[in-house]
């Protein structure tokens, strides 16, 4: 009937509460007040000893824990410097099978958590520096006892006795503490052994918040203390006392309105404090009289108060607690569960509020979720080296460009500190994490333009970045972390250096040619210049040859040109190899200065299909190259054979060879070798990467042998470069085509 009247949550509870507290008031309160009185005054030095009896043994049990504990924290600050033997320390001296100690934890001196025992009483590296327990220890040096605090799913009482570990200058380096169950034996035996003193006997040990951590009575662990208008004026005096209790309120419904006697003794080692007594009306004899009286008065105020209690459920207290498991199952992460429509008033606007918030939550979760899938989607596709860093310069994501360039696997390196995982120094050489942090008060936090660093991968092997960073900020605009992107420019820089290079050698092929042409051709016009044909003729030829020396190197240029934009075509046709191998051998042979040129090329290999002109391209490159560097004496050989279904041609020297750290760029453009740069051999870097892309534009392969083999032990190890041509087919039909990959 009460749900039908519609009225204020808060006006239903005081209404029905007020009720309830002032029938039972009027019913114990005017029959036992009087002789409660006497019975207190009687009682008060005997629960006064008994209670300091048993403090003194709680006492004992306290600072027995706390010495074992300080001497656990002292041999754990002899090795610091190894945590597995903290580990081993604090496991022999703190770990018992008795149950008196549910779990032990060690942390370090900002609060974090180093180890626990069991391991799954709370995270390695969990921030433990909030609790009260791990505080004040760091902060006064000194044992600390904690409030009752509820552990594991079924909410048992739990206090934490703490002690700090010392450093050597005196300042406590972290914490050991160890968490109490008192619902050990012992303990909860000596607690219920002081309540025998009589029907009504109870005892409670409380903290210094006055919440119950053992109580003779089940059910009372967690929860406020009875009388606390009794005994928090001496607890804070930290004195005994004993005396009559205000009459009991909500806090126990089954003696509201009753007074009790009760002494208070407060405890040694710990801010904690023992309640001991009983109801004052058990020990009135004088109430015999109105023993029937009282049990009928008291019959009839348990029924009104089960009916109160049964309405104040039935319409409060029921869907309030409905609205707690639903808002526990949203923090719990479930989403999808709607919030029961129950209640009136307040508690359904309440309700419906819930499951508004959940609505919106669950819609904030997903779109959270898409977006930190777009952010990882996106960081780790990104070809460039990216990482974040948080307010601790920690390393929180790491992409798989960074592992790349850095040679570091990113679960190696996350959560570390940046500047012990990533090198990165200046052009000076100079740690950018540790004299440039970006998180510096004076750093910018954006980085506007990339600056020049050098990386330190994992085997040693520096790298150059160009490096950009941004800052993180929360809704505040606070910076809470960095991130950091780097872009490896090792290869624009080798560009750039072989473009220089090459720059100044064309620059110099050039000026050669154009010597010889402006030479001879100002001395034919000079007035007293040669008349005589011969050398006439032997000025106009030196002029012909070095027009053909610059078409040559133009033609190049435009070749090399021609395979960078992928523009090169070529006219395949069935050809003979042989008549096209003999033209670039006898074009060869007028450059031989002392050097012996061997063609051993059948002219009964199978046709292939190629363009004759830059197959002829190819092998007049090729012989050039092993002109430059086969020695006087030496002898450079031209050979061919079919090998699964291709023609393979080789050009062998008998040179010094090619070392390792120049075959890798041989055949790309502007490259010229440590032999050619030592010895000062003339080239633009351009013939074999011509070479490459015309054999690439055929379909076939080039590649490089050194030493050459069959050479004997002893002499130069020489070189030997091959091509493929693919073989003509059948039907002897080959189209025109374009180079497919460019050098």
């Amino acid at each position: 009937m009460l749900r039908r009247f519609d009225m204020p949550l808060g006006r239903k509870i005081g209404f029905l509460v007020a009720g309830g507290l002032v029938l039972l008031f009027a019913l114990f309160g005017l029959l036992g007040v009087r002789l409660a009185d006497d019975n207190a005054k009687r009682t008060a030095d005997e629960r006064l000893a008994v209670a300091r009896l048993t403090v003194s043994f709680l006492d004992i049990e306290i600072a027995e824990q706390f010495e074992q504990l300080e001497r656990a924290a002292a041999m754990a600050a002899g090795a610091t410097d190894d945590v597995g033997d903290q580990r081993h320390i604090l496991r022999d001296l703190l770990v018992s099978p008795e149950p008196f100690v549910a779990s032990v934890f060690l942390t370090d001196r900002s609060g974090r958590l180093i180890w626990a025992e069991p391991p799954d009483s709370s995270d390695p590296g969990a921030d433990l520096s909030a609790y009260a327990h791990v505080r004040e220890p760091l902060a006064t040096g000194a044992r600390y006892a904690s409030t009752v605090h509820g552990m594991g799913y079924g909410g048992h009482p739990t206090v934490v006795l703490a002690v700090p570990v010392p450093g050597y200058d005196g300042v406590p380096i972290g914490v050991v503490g160890a968490a109490i169950d008192p619902r050990h034996p012992a303990l909860h035996s000596l607690i219920a052994a002081t309540s025998q003193l009589g029907e009504t006997g109870h005892a409670e040990l409380v903290d210094q918040a006055g919440q119950v951590i053992v109580s003779s009575e089940p059910g009372r662990e967690l929860g406020p203390a009875e009388h606390p208008g009794f005994f928090r004026g001496l607890q804070a005096l930290n004195a005994s006392g004993v005396g009559v209790t205000e009459p009991i309120g909500d806090e126990d419904p089954a003696e509201r309105g009753q007074r009790h006697v009760m002494a208070f003794v407060p405890m040694v080692n710990a801010q904690w404090g023992l309640l001991l007594g009983g109801s004052e009306a058990e020990f009135l004899a004088s109430t015999n009289r109105w023993l029937g009286q009282i049990a009928l008065s008291g019959g009839l105020s348990l029924l009104v108060a089960l009916g109160l209690v049964w309405a104040t459920t039935r319409s409060v207290v029921r869907p309030v607690r409905v609205l707690t498991l639903a808002s526990a199952r949203i923090a719990a992460g479930d989403l999808a569960t709607p919030v029961p429509r129950i209640g009136e008033g307040e508690v359904g606007a309440l309700a419906e509020a819930f499951d508004e918030m959940r609505r919106d939550l669950s819609q904030a979760v997903e779109a959270l979720a898409v977006e930190k899938s777009r952010y990882q989607g996106i960081v780790s596709s990104m070809a460039d080296a990216t990482f974040t860093t948080d307010a601790r310069c920690r390393i929180t994501e790491f992409n798989p460009a960074a592992e790349a360039l850095t040679g570091r696997r990113a679960a190696d390196v996350l959560g570390r500190p940046c500047h012990q995982a990533i090198e990165l120094a200046d052009a000076r050489g100079s740690r950018v994490c540790q004299t440039n942090c970006a998180l510096h008060p004076t750093a910018p936090l954006v980085s506007l333009a990339a600056t020049k660093e050098v990386i330190k991968r994992r085997d040693g092997r520096p790298v150059p970045v160009a490096t950009t960073r941004s800052a993180i900020r929360d809704l505040s605009g606070t910076a809470i972390g960095v991130v950091h992107v780097l872009r490896d420019v090792s290869a624009d820089e080798e560009v750039s250096r072989l473009k220089d290079e090459f720059l100044a050698t064309v620059s110099h092929e050039l000026r050669t040619p154009l010597g010889f042409i402006k030479g001879y051709a100002t001395t034919l016009l000079l007035p007293d210049g040669p008349r005589d044909e011969e050398t006439t003729r032997r000025c106009l030829q030196v002029i012909v040859d070095a027009s053909d020396e610059l078409r040559d190197l133009v033609d190049n240029l435009l070749d090399m040109s021609r395979i960078g934009a992928r523009a090169l075509s070529i006219e395949p046709r069935p050809i003979r190899l042989a008549p096209i191998v003999r033209t670039a051998v006898e074009f060869a042979r007028m450059r031989l200065r002392g050097r012996r040129l061997r063609d051993t090329v059948s002219s009964h290999l199978p046709l292939v299909a190629a363009d004759a002109r830059r197959v002829q391209q190819v092998l007049n490159n090729l012989l050039e190259n092993a002109l430059k560097y086969a020695p006087e004496g030496g002898t450079i050989t031209v050979e061919a054979e079919a090998r699964d279904g291709e023609i393979v041609v080789c050009v062998a020297d008998q040179g010094p060879g090619i070392p390792v750290e120049d075959r890798e760029g041989l055949f790309e453009r502007f490259h010229r070798g440590k032999t050619a740069r030592t010895q000062q051999i003339g080239g633009t870097g351009l013939g074999l990467a011509i070479c490459k892309g015309i054999v690439e534009a055929h379909g076939g392969r080039i590649w490089c042998e050194s030493p050459a083999p069959g050479r004997p032990a002893g002499e130069p190890p020489g070189a030997m470069l091959c091509f493929t041509l693919p073989i003509a087919p059948p039907n002897g039909r080959a189209s025109r085509r374009k180079v497919r990959s460019a050098t």
